[in-house]
């Protein structure tokens, strides 16, 4: 990598952590372009030869999240995979995004565009699915519904009442829980 190379990947990192913070202070948006370049210091062109748009910015804060829940969904949509499994990388995932499940979960305008770029609801079904099993009824979906609730919110409102953490003993108490839901 060239030093102007690293030069642009440094900035576009900074650009995200900027963006990432005025999207959570006010909203997706509440911010503009000309929001983020005056905090990065620069011109609203010299933000554009890094990002086309405020879109593209919010599809590379979410792009790792969201590909490997993506991934996860064609993985249970193709074989069987075990609950335990699903139900670990969901809590894995969740703990992995904890700032951006946060800044997610508390704009509707971001849950907007990430509806319209990527198919969210989609991929939770065919979670939701691998999680109930083959052929299940409305008892398994149910149970399937709350197992996946479990493994995100519960995750979720753990990391936030514990500093930001997720400890090892909570992890497998979040397992077992999500578990349970299913019946096992």
């Amino acid at each position: 990598m060239t030093g102007n190379e690293r030069d642009a990947a440094r900035t576009r990192a900074r650009i995200l952590a900027i963006a990432q913070q005025l999207f959570a202070e006010h909203g997706y948006a509440g911010t503009s372009i000309a929001d983020i370049a005056r905090e990065l210091g620069t011109s609203k062109a010299a933000l554009y030869y890094h990002f086309a748009s405020k879109e593209e910015i919010l599809g590379a804060l979410v792009a790792e999240p969201v590909a490997g829940y993506a991934d996860l969904a064609a993985r249970v949509e193709k074989e069987p995979v075990p609950a335990e499994e699903i139900l670990d990388a969901l809590i894995r995932m969740t703990a992995e995004a904890q700032l951006l499940d946060t800044l997610l979960g508390n704009d509707p305008s971001i849950t907007s565009v990430l509806r319209r770029v990527y198919n969210i609801q989609d991929y939770t079904e065919k979670i939701i699915a691998g999680l109930a099993g083959p052929k299940p009824n409305q008892a398994a979906m149910v149970r399937a519904r709350a197992a996946f609730a479990v493994a995100k919110q519960a995750t979720f409102l753990v990391i936030m009442t514990n500093g930001g953490a997720l400890t090892r003993t909570a992890r497998t108490e979040l397992l077992g829980a999500a578990l349970r839901c299913l019946g096992r």
